[in-house]
Order: C-alpha cells, then structure tokens, then sequence
C-alpha cells in the first residue's frame, strides 16, 4: 500500500517509480543494460526477443509493462558510457547462482528467436569471463537454453 502510494507521489512530481527503482539499483542497471545490449547482438531487433525482454522486466525485475519505453530511456542515457565489462563487473563479488541466473536472462533472449547468433554467444562468453565462470558453466547454460 505505502508503495503504491509512493510510486502515485513520483509520478505526480513527475518522477517514473521505474526509472527511481533502476536508478537506485547498480545492479539491476547493470543486468539490464546486458539484457538490453543482448537483443542487439545479432544485429537487429525481433520482437521474441523484446517480448522476453519485457516479461523479465515485470515478472522478475518488478518493473510495470508502462514504464518499460522509460526505463529503456534512462538505460540509453545512462548507459551509453558502460560498457558490457563494466556491466559485468557488478556482479564479481555475488554469489555464483546470482551470476548464472545473469547468464539465463541473457540466454533467455539470445534463444527467443530460436538461434543462438555468434555475435550473441560471444556476449555470454565475454559476460562470463569477467563473471570468472568456467567454459563449463557456458556450455552447461547454453545447453540447458538450447533444450528449454
């Protein structure tokens, strides 16, 4: 109830609740801009993979269906100097299932479209490596989306 009200007052002063929630969040910007530079990857833009996108955004990240273009936004303006080594280093101190489950929601869009596009593995790789996950963990991931 108190957030409901909360998010009523920012959007009232004109604040996006969202967009004060990814913000806040190193993290969750972080994930994001990952997720984001994933359905890029390939070079074009499906709308599997913004319907996956969207889906995390809500049922995983708490980020209502509305506020997605804004979000989206704010991770354009912000995230434009951070690169996808920056991204991953956020996540070099969380525990490993933390950063597996980075790996899904990356694999989770590289997968949307029904292929894995070399542009898009080389992305899990690199966000892997700077995760310190082994060739193991990759293939194990990759797998695991490919049957899924």
């Amino acid at each position: 109830m108190t957030d409901n009200w909360m998010d009523n007052f920012n959007r009232f002063l004109g604040a996006n609740p969202s967009v004060l929630k990814v913000s806040d969040d190193l993290q969750l910007t972080s994930e994001l801009i990952l997720l984001v530079r994933m359905m890029f990857a390939d070079g074009e833009l499906k709308e599997q993979e913004k319907e996956v996108f969207k889906r995390l955004c809500i049922s995983t990240f708490g980020i209502e269906e509305k506020d997605i273009p804004e979000v989206i936004q704010y991770l354009k303006d912000f995230g434009y100097e951070t690169s996808s080594w920056d991204a991953a280093a956020m996540f070099a101190e969380l525990p490993i299932e933390r950063k597996r489950t980075l790996l899904v929601h990356m694999l989770e869009i590289a997968k949307s479209d029904d292929e894995l596009h070399r542009n898009e593995v080389e992305l899990i790789r690199r966000t892997a490596q700077n995760l310190g996950l082994t060739a193991d963990d990759i293939t194990n991931e990759i797998t695991l989306a490919r049957n899924s």
